[in-house]
């Protein structure tokens, strides 16, 4: 059997291109085809570590919507953040409309999607409505030839899509459906889907847990329960493997850090986060109140897709107390940093889960890390106050986030409530870890199947099971 894997950025390759998912592919007898828009020095680093598994790497034509189904899209995307937020009683949803822009014509673009989708949020099937237009509107154009003829080529029995966020993939699964090719989308993350950005339709939806197939369900009520399928990810599965592991010793003398110290990591979000360096100077002005012969070093982890320069003087004030480890992740060219133009290094892997095993604690606003450090039994603590007062930007907007309803009920994280209050949970978690977040696990198998080392496996089950289903 072939299966065509839909891998429309640099994102996408960690999680699954460089886990053992590809292995567990050819191992069930698949042939691997690389259908991908990320630049040619990734490809370069997937050959050379993945080069035996696949055998063929196709570039994805370049896809430009027109401003109708671009319209159409953002309308039906806005009409589902409105209905969802109805459907689950909760406002936040409505903050992932990303409705400013700079421009004219984008800006008129999302004032009529608004106003699009707004009428069609009040009835369900307006929505599918909307839907289906923006995938009959997307095939009428040259591009589409050549995905057709590109798909006519490659012949596959099964395609994949590794990131169903992805606008370039549509048009492929649209060509699919009409050739008869079976397909299928991994859920990329924990917190996509009330997000609204599921573009396309499937015959398998392979999701984290039971608790994302009930959201799907939910959600998205014209799919089928059947075709949803708890696979778990994989992307947990590099913690378990030796090879990726450095002693204490080695990983430390690399990179500069004191044996003799505990070892704070501050994980950073993305530029959409806009007091994350504030956030570092609040933890390191309160860290300095601990006795020099106690106090912890942090280890700063930065946001692999942030190339800003936003925390370049609070590392150089407290350059004795930080140590930077920059991400392993590359640029194509330095012109551009969009998704497509960003990927990792193999390298990056071992580089983060050295931080997590050799790390006491991390501190973070509301990173998935914290699920990181669960899978070595090690605490998190969440940051939970508003450095600037009166900003838009609010802390319990965050918290307030459908997927962090998974830990309701769940003593799962520590809470840093004010900039005072560091230095204590610091030393509490640095002393009685067991105290911070002790349920902790309880709440990552909520949130994502165990075990996680089977988690590749499972994903080829269930794809084998599609494909030999009539």
């Amino acid at each position: 059997m072939k299966i065509l894997l839909l891998v429309p950025d640099g994102v996408a390759v960690r999680n699954y291109i460089y886990s053992d998912f590809i292995q567990e592919l050819h191992q069930a007898n698949f042939e691997v085809v690389l259908y991908h828009q990320i630049p040619t020095p990734a490809i370069q680093e997937i050959i050379n570590i993945k080069g035996n598994f696949i055998s063929n790497y196709v570039r994805i034509p370049d896809f430009k919507e027109r401003f109708l189904s671009r319209i159409l899209r953002e309308s039906s995307a806005y009409a589902r953040l409105m209905f969802n937020s109805k459907l689950l009683q909760n406002k936040t949803i409505l903050l992932f409309w990303n409705g400013k822009s700079n421009q004219f014509k984008r800006t008129v673009l999302l004032r009529l999607s608004e106003v699009i989708g707004y009428f069609a949020s009040q009835k369900y099937s307006w929505i599918l409505r909307l839907e289906k237009l923006y995938q009959f509107g997307i095939l009428n154009n040259s591009t589409s030839k050549i995905i057709a003829a590109d798909l006519t080529e490659i012949n596959p029995d099964y395609i994949l899509n590794l990131h169903q966020r992805a606008v370039i993939t549509a048009p492929i699964i649209s060509i699919a459906k009409q050739k008869g090719i079976k397909t299928g989308t991994v859920i990329f993350s924990w917190d996509n889907i009330p997000k609204a950005r599921l573009i396309s339709k499937y015959d398998s939806y392979f999701v984290w847990s039971d608790l994302m197939k009930f959201e799907l369900e939910t959600l998205y009520t014209e799919i089928n329960s059947t075709s949803i399928k708890v696979a778990g990810t994989p992307q947990f599965e590099f913690y378990f493997n030796e090879k990726f592991k450095l002693s204490k010793e080695v990983f430390f003398n690399t990179y500069k850090l004191d044996l003799d110290k505990k070892t704070v990591c501050f994980s950073a979000n993305d530029t959409s986060s806009p007091y994350e360096a504030t956030y570092l100077e609040d933890l390191c002005e309160d860290i300095m109140k601990i006795e020099e012969s106690n106090r912890p070093q942090i280890l700063f982890r930065k946001c692999p897709v942030d190339h800003s320069n936003r925390f370049d003087n609070v590392l150089k004030k407290y350059q004795k107390l930080i140590i930077s480890i920059v991400p392993d992740w590359r640029v194509a060219s330095p012109l551009q940093t969009n998704f497509t133009d960003i990927y990792p290094s193999f390298s990056d892997i071992s580089l983060l889960v050295n931080t997590v095993l050799h790390s006491d604690v991390v501190i973070n606003l509301g990173s998935t890390m914290a699920h990181d450090f669960a899978l070595y039994n090690k605490p998190c603590l969440y940051i939970n106050y508003d450095p600037v007062q009166n900003s838009k930007f609010k802390v319990k907007d965050i918290f307030g986030f459908q997927h962090f309803k998974s830990m309701n009920e769940i003593d799962a994280v520590g809470w840093v409530n004010n900039k005072n209050d560091y230095k204590d949970k610091i030393q509490q978690a640095i002393n009685n870890p067991e105290t911070i977040g002790p349920e902790r696990i309880k709440w990552m198998q909520k949130i994502v199947r165990f075990p996680l080392q089977n988690n590749s496996n499972n994903l080829v089950q269930e794809i084998i099971s599609q494909c030999t289903s009539v």
